[in-house]
């Protein structure tokens, strides 16, 4: 979710513009979508809140930094039914904790071209723990767009509700989209 936040730091390294030096994120240019699994199937969403500011130093991409906030109850699903309950205690209990934050620590040029790591720490739930992914930018038709994909445990984050039934790991995909710098 967070890790959104960080593909939008790869792309505006790669030349995207939505400002000066400093990037705002929103919704408008940015896309935190999830599948959560089980036995019998799987259900996707995403979050339809969420700001932030990428701060980009083009000269030396080490000194650049991303912090993003979600709102968790903007989360929707493919199932109404299911919004409902992943709002509630059983899983990321949006009365209490009503924000999900990502701010990366680091950020480095990948091995492959226009690919970067990004390092940082993600808060949901109460709980912050590290997260890594490889983040990748593309330029055509004057427009840049990074995306990352990655995989989190919700239990790192307390969120244990239907252990025998709900797969742990849920996966995660960025898109970040904007013109590119003239």
């Amino acid at each position: 979710m967070k890790i959104l936040t960080l593909v939008l730091t790869s792309a505006l390294f790669s030349g995207i513009a939505i400002g000066a030096d400093q990037y705002k994120l929103n919704a408008e240019n940015t896309t935190v979508k999830f599948v959560g699994s089980k036995k019998d199937g799987k259900h996707e969403g995403t979050f339809k809140k969420l700001e932030g500011t990428l701060t980009v130093d083009e000269k030396d991409v080490p000194k650049s930094n991303l912090a993003v906030t979600i709102d968790i109850e903007s989360i929707s699903t493919d199932a109404e039914k299911l919004t409902s309950h992943l709002k509630s205690p059983d899983f990321f209990d949006a009365k209490k904790y009503p924000q999900a934050k990502f701010v990366s620590k680091t950020i480095k040029a990948g091995t492959e071209k226009d690919s970067y790591n990004v390092d940082g720490e993600l808060t949901m739930h109460g709980k912050t723990h590290p997260v890594s992914f490889l983040a990748k930018a593309v330029k055509a038709d004057g427009k840049a767009t990074v995306t990352a994909d990655l995989d989190i445990k919700r239990s790192h984050w307390g969120m244990n509700y239907g252990k025998d039934k709900v797969n742990d790991e849920v996966k995660l995909s960025l898109q970040v989209s904007g013109p590119v710098k003239q």
